[in-house]
């Protein structure tokens, strides 16, 4: 029945769609019209029910109507909402503005300490994106793999054979290609310029070909490049550096080894195959691969998997080859696997944890950073008290306040984040002028898409831990009406302190608690460098200065050429003045990369089939080389000039070979061979002191030392000069005269490289100085925030209970006992911290124990001298606020409560 014309609410015509409940006023609005259609049909004589009837029958379809009338209005509220909410948003963003600017003491603390933390962990990031998570720039880098030999002494990422890869390229059907190459190694380039030293990697083209790269100039190598080997891919920049960028290079001829080769291409900047620095590429030509070889292993595989197929199917299939040539090869393969492994895994596979841990320690100190202005902003939450219990006395609601804070919190990150992003383009700058030169894809390392979005969810992220503490304080306040009244009548600056005061202690607590971690972390690493600092190498390698050489093999074809050219330039050497002496190897002192060599012992049958102990490095040394780098003999004779190519066959083992093959006897006397049962036989005259000569964190490795002039492979041509120098000669005057006595025989012969002995050690332990330095970086930062947030937090406890030490000191308390009032609740807040701090610790230090040496990552030592030093740091940021307790005016005190 319809309602009276009069009795209508006019009023609701003028507020429809303006509700929140859209379908209640488009109810009341058609139920208006509707009874207003009826009203004139009573009007003039219809009956009520009639006049409904037929108000519905003019008005149409209803349901229609009332569904188009909602939409309408579901749009116009959603217009008025964004409306409103863009408008208050833009209101809370222009008053936070107002807001900082009025505090900019504060506002700075805060935006620098976000800029720490967010541009550490940026910075970090951006390494990390590019080493670990930027795909390699191949075709289809998913689908490329690796494929080692597992050696029967465990060793699952062991070379390969040239035999082998021959073998699996034949039968396997889980690749589409199978490609090998030889490691990167040094060859001379000469022309019209200086002759020098470039790295180049030998290959089959069939590696080009699975990794599926295009040349940026010129073509990648193909199969027909096999048959003589003569043309060279440049690296981009060899190109730029050697060639000035000049595009005519296709075609030219470059002289590698006193060889002539054509260059057929330019690689692309972001090419760095098999890894960095890396100058050219060569074909390998088919007669210089022998395929029926399966004793030397020193072949790397790469192949691509065919449709289909996966890593682990690729792996069934390799190890079933495996097995059947250890049935037709018994004498080499028995005992022998196979490992098949993502190329982009195995590449970053000696740093992934590395930049994890690095990852970690910057994100810890940001949150260190978050909690210290977690209690900045605390502390001026509660400065603002009364300005917000008015806001809520007025009518705003909890929510809205809230959401005033986090706008705040944003502000203030945004700005933090901004800054950010330029210190982590510096950091990022200065991060890859410290890092080690073999860690992989620096050259993909840069600041793009990805890495901004991390920086601004970062940056939000942030501010929401730091600013949801004030704005859950006042949810708290804000639950009932009375707090926020008893607030505008207080004057009294103790008021609610209680939980704040809590909560600040809660994230102090937490900012000593993660510094402790990283302390730790920091302290571990510096431990491990100490230990390493100390390593004995079994020689004195300080003044020691090596140079690297390596004869071309077209013109120094054998041995007695190679002795002969050596021997002049040690003599040319040794001339010298504040030269103390001077020697030759094979091995790169401070550098992996040992020729290892099976040999058989005189009068003893072998385990393995062959006939052979296990490989053992072996090392080419002239004469002088105990000697002068200081190794000691502990039996039997060192070698001799007499030692010569006509003389009898020698070699010397050292400690650790001696107690591995002869425990309770004299190896002097006895002979070994290369070859097998047959001979030739070397006699063992002399057992030296072991040697650390690849790395200070490798244990010395059992081997054998050979005379150069007796050495049995013409393809040996490549030795590293050693001199001992007076301590006070200069290093660029001696690298100039020692490259020219080189130069001084022979012209066109370029120096691999130059460098003092201690410094190639010290690369071998760079990644480990790296996680050392930024691990120490990012605690000490952390350390100092926890330091300002110690000081920040008694400085405010002081303020507060200045009345309570006003009485203490008026009462007759001694200076010494208000300050130890302070201590103490600084040192309380250190012990919960330090409990917390090693219980997170003692899981998280064991991610670092591929980093450490020598040391535990539950190390007592360091675990209790970073405790120490945390409490001894808050002690000491305690002692400032401590010291203006005791300056509290009694009196003045009094009359202001």
């Amino acid at each position: 029945m319809g309602r009276d014309v009069g009795d209508a609410p006019v009023w609701r015509r003028y507020l429809r769609f303006i509700r929140a409940d859209v379908r209640a006023d488009v109810d009341d609005e058609l139920e208006f019209h509707l009874d207003m259609i009826a009203a004139k049909h009573v009007a003039n004589g219809v009956s009520p029910d009639r006049a409904r009837a037929r108000a519905l029958e003019e008005f149409g379809n209803l349901a229609a109507a009332r569904r188009r009338c909602e939409q309408i209005g579901r749009e116009r509220q959603r217009r008025h909402e964004w409306g409103e909410m863009l408008d208050s948003i833009l209101k809370d963003l222009r008053f936070a503005v107002r807001s900082f600017r009025r505090s900019p003491g504060f506002t700075v603390a805060i935006v620098l300490t976000l800029a720490l933390g967010i541009g550490a962990s940026t910075a970090i990031f951006t390494i990390v994106r590019g080493v670990l998570l930027r795909p390699l720039p191949y075709a289809d880098p998913d689908r490329l793999v690796r494929v080692y030999e597992r050696s029967p002494r465990g060793d699952d990422h062991n070379v390969v054979s040239a035999g082998n890869y021959a073998s699996w390229a034949e039968r396997a059907t889980s690749f589409s290609v199978l490609g090998a190459h030889l490691a990167p190694f040094g060859i001379s380039l000469t022309g019209d310029a200086e002759p020098v030293q470039v790295t180049t990697t030998d290959m089959t083209p069939s590696v080009m070909r699975a990794l599926g790269s295009r040349a940026a100039l010129g073509r990648t190598l193909v199969d027909d490049d096999e048959r003589d080997g003569r043309v060279v891919v440049l690296s981009h920049g060899l190109w730029q550096r050697r060639f000035g960028a000049d595009p005519a290079v296709i075609g030219r001829q470059l002289t590698l080894n006193l060889s002539p080769y054509t260059v057929v291409g330019v690689m692309p900047p972001e090419f760095e195959f098999p890894g960095p620095g890396v100058d050219l590429w060569r074909a390998v030509p088919r007669d210089h691969m022998p395929l029926d070889e399966r004793r030397s292993h020193n072949w790397f595989v790469v192949g691509r998997l065919a449709p289909g197929a996966t890593v682990a199917t690729a792996a069934v299939e390799m190890q079933a080859i495996a097995g059947a040539l250890a049935r037709e090869f018994p004498e080499h393969m028995t005992g022998w696997g196979t490992n098949v492994v993502s190329l982009g895994d195995d590449i970053v596979a000696g740093v992934r944890r590395l930049l994890l841990v690095l990852l970690a320690g910057a994100s810890l100190l940001l949150l260190v950073a978050c909690a210290n202005i977690a209690n900045l902003l605390l502390a001026r939450a509660f400065t603002r008290r009364r300005e917000m219990a008015l806001r809520g006395a007025l009518g705003a609601g909890a929510g809205r306040l809230v959401r005033q804070l986090l706008t705040e919190s944003l502000v203030v990150a945004a700005a933090g984040g901004l800054l950010g992003v330029g210190t982590a383009w510096f950091m990022t700058r200065g991060l890859l002028a410290l890092a080690p030169s073999d860690i992989p894809r620096l050259s993909a390392v840069t600041i793009d898409g990805a890495v901004l979005g991390y920086a601004i969810a970062t940056t939000v992220v942030s501010a929401l831990l730091f600013g949801l503490a004030p704005a859950l304080r006042l949810v708290a306040v804000r639950r009932s009406a009375e707090p926020l009244h008893a607030t505008l009548r207080s004057t009294d600056e103790r008021a609610g302190q209680g939980r704040q005061g809590t909560a600040r202690a809660v994230f102090l607590i937490s900012e000593l608690a993660v510094s402790l971690v990283l302390l730790t972390g920091a302290g571990l690493l510096l431990r491990s460098a100490y230990r390493l600092a100390a390593v004995d190498y079994g020689f004195r390698p300080e003044g020691l200065v090596a140079m690297s050489l390596d004869l071309p093999r077209t013109m120094y074809d054998s041995t007695w050429k190679h002795v002969e050219l050596y021997d002049r330039v040690l003599d040319r050497v040794r001339t010298l003045p504040g030269v103390v002496g001077a020697a030759a190897t094979t091995e790169s002192l401070g550098h992996s990369g040992d020729m290892t060599f099976s040999f058989a012992i005189e009068g003893r049958e072998a385990k393995n089939p062959n006939g052979r102990e296990d490989p053992r490095p072996l090392r080419v040394v002239t004469p002088e080389y105990f000697r002068v780098l200081g190794i000691p003999l502990e039996r039997g004779r060192a070698f001799e000039p007499r030692d010569r190519s006509d003389a009898p066959p020698v070699v010397i083992v050292n400690e650790s070979l001696a107690r591995l093959h002869w425990p309770n006897s004299d190896p002097v006397g006895s002979r070994l061979s290369f070859v097998g049962r047959s001979g030739p036989w070397l006699e063992v005259v002399g057992v030296v002191g072991d040697v650390r000569a690849n790395a200070a964190d490798e244990p010395a490795a059992p081997a054998l030392y050979v005379p150069h002039a007796q050495k049995q492979w013409h393809w040996l041509s490549w030795i590293t000069i050693l001199v001992r120098t007076d301590p006070s000669r200069e290093g660029d005057a001696l690298a100039r005269q020692l490259s020219a006595a080189v130069w001084q025989e022979d012209a066109q012969l370029p120096i691999h490289s130059l460098s003092t002995v201690p410094d190639r050690y010290q690369q071998g332990v760079a990644r480990r100085r790296f996680a050392t330095v930024l691990t120490g970086a990012f605690a000490a930062a952390a350390l100092l925030l926890g330091m300002i947030g110690m000081y920040g937090v008694l400085s405010y406890t002081v303020i507060q209970r200045r009345r309570e030490f006003g009485i203490r000191l008026a009462l007759g308390a001694r200076a010494s006992q208000v300050t130890g009032v302070v201590v103490r609740e600084a040192l309380s807040f250190a012990a919960i911290a330090i409990v917390l701090g090693v219980v997170a610790s003692l899981g998280l230090t064991r991610l670092l124990a591929p980093l450490l040496y020598e040391v535990s990552p539950l190390d007592p030592a360091t675990f209790s001298v970073v405790a120490a030093a945390v409490a001894v740091v808050s002690g000491a940021a305690a002692w400032i606020p401590a010291r203006r307790a005791t300056r509290i005016d009694p009196a003045i005190t009094i009359r202001e409560s």
